[in-house]
């Protein structure tokens, strides 16, 4: 015999959020940065991080470039803000919809969901913000993020909308798991390699070493070398993947 639960509709994202996620197949041993508890595996030809996310360039590469950079901020911490810039336009998005939702009809905050994760997704690897990325990391926050969800759309249905809170629940679901990203992966992909000489992930790193070094006045000259060695590093495992 089984018991019944009942579940409130609006407590659904809170649900969603707190559910793990399926662990990473093959996740390379992680290392411990000293100074910071962010880690990551430098395998020799690139380094992946705790959040599944690569970067094609050494630890030893970083070292001899940017040196000046890690007497400021740890190699580690530079690949957590990097991370959380990397995955923004998701987070921007699910902070957006409910508060779209409450000004907007469900089409047309939906729609504008959609154009504003699909500008973000595009624009921010140019514009890194250490300030701005201390705020995503932690709007990023799964619990956060539903009880935001829970809250907001409690309102909504307070208001007898149950199509503007199916719009925010469903615009959750697709956010949260990651169906967006993979439905228009594709045409944002193909914009940022127009916009950008670097894979994704390199030019948001990029930018972020440059952010410290503006910040404590260091001179980094030899950047754009690390950056050819990055597109060389890039073009070769895209050889061996072909």
């Amino acid at each position: 015999m089984y018991a019944h639960i009942d579940v409130p509709l609006c407590s659904i994202p809170l649900l969603i959020s707190s559910a793990p996620l399926p662990p990473m197949a093959d996740r390379p041993p992680p290392r411990l940065d000293a100074d910071d508890p962010t880690s990551f595996a430098d395998l020799g030809h690139g380094i992946v991080t705790s959040s599944r996310e690569w970067y094609h360039v050494t630890e030893e590469t970083l070292r001899e470039y940017a040196g000046a950079v890690f007497d400021h901020v740890s190699l580690g911490q530079l690949l957590a803000w990097s991370d959380v810039w990397v995955h923004s336009a998701r987070t921007v998005a699910l902070w957006s919809l409910p508060l779209l939702l409450w000004a907007l009809s469900p089409l047309w905050a939906a729609l504008a969901t959609l154009g504003l994760y699909l500008a973000w997704d595009v624009l921010s690897p140019s514009f890194p913000s250490l300030w701005l990325v201390q705020a995503l990391a932690w709007m990023q926050n799964a619990v956060v993020q539903g009880l935001y969800y829970v809250g907001i759309l409690s309102f909504l249905s307070q208001q007898g909308s149950m199509w503007t809170v199916g719009t925010g629940l469903a615009g959750f679901v697709m956010l949260r798991w990651g169906l967006v990203h993979y439905t228009l992966g594709s045409p944002t992909t193909w914009l940022r390699r127009r916009l950008y000489a670097l894979p994704l992930n390199d030019q948001v790193l990029r930018g972020f070493i440059l952010r410290v070094a503006l910040a404590h006045r260091l001179s980094v000259p030899q950047l754009d070398t690390m950056a050819q060695e990055i597109l060389e590093n890039w073009g070769s495992q895209r050889s061996e993947d072909d």
